[in-house]
C-alpha cells in the first residue's frame, strides 16, 4: 500500500468589529484565491461573539445609575482544500484594511 500525499490545506479565519469592512476582506481574500486557482469552501460565518461592559455613571454615589455597552465580533471561515504555490505568494502580499485581524493555519 501507497501512502496518500499529503497536500497542505489552509484555514483562514478573519475577525472584525465592522460586518462591512469584514465582508469586502474576506472578497478581497475569496477574489484573490479564485485568480489563484485554488479550491475553497465558501466564507463560513461563525457565530458572533457579545461582550457586554457595565460601567457606573457616578464615581461614588449612584451605584443604580449605570450605564451598559457591548461590542459585538464578527467572524468568517474560508477552508483552501487544494491549493497552487502562486496561492501563498499572491496570499502574501494581500493587502488587508486596518481593523480585521487574519489568522492563517496550516494543517
Amino acid at each position: 500500500m501507497a501512502k496518500k500525499e499529503l497536500k497542505p490545506k489552509l484555514r483562514i479565519k478573519l475577525k472584525s468589529y465592522d460586518v462591512k469592512i469584514l465582508e469586502s476582506s474576506v472578497w478581497k481574500v475569496v477574489g484573490l484565491l479564485v485568480k489563484s486557482w485554488a479550491e475553497i469552501k465558501w466564507p463560513i460565518p461563525l457565530p458572533k461573539k457579545r461582550k457586554l461592559y457595565t460601567v457606573l455613571r457616578s464615581n461614588f454615589k449612584y451605584k443604580s445609575s449605570r450605564e451598559q455597552f457591548e461590542r459585538m465580533t464578527y467572524s468568517r471561515m474560508l477552508d483552501v482544500t487544494e491549493m497552487w504555490p502562486k496561492t501563498m505568494e499572491s496570499l502574501q502580499n494581500l493587502s488587508i484594511p486596518v481593523g480585521v485581524l487574519v489568522d492563517i493555519k496550516v494543517f
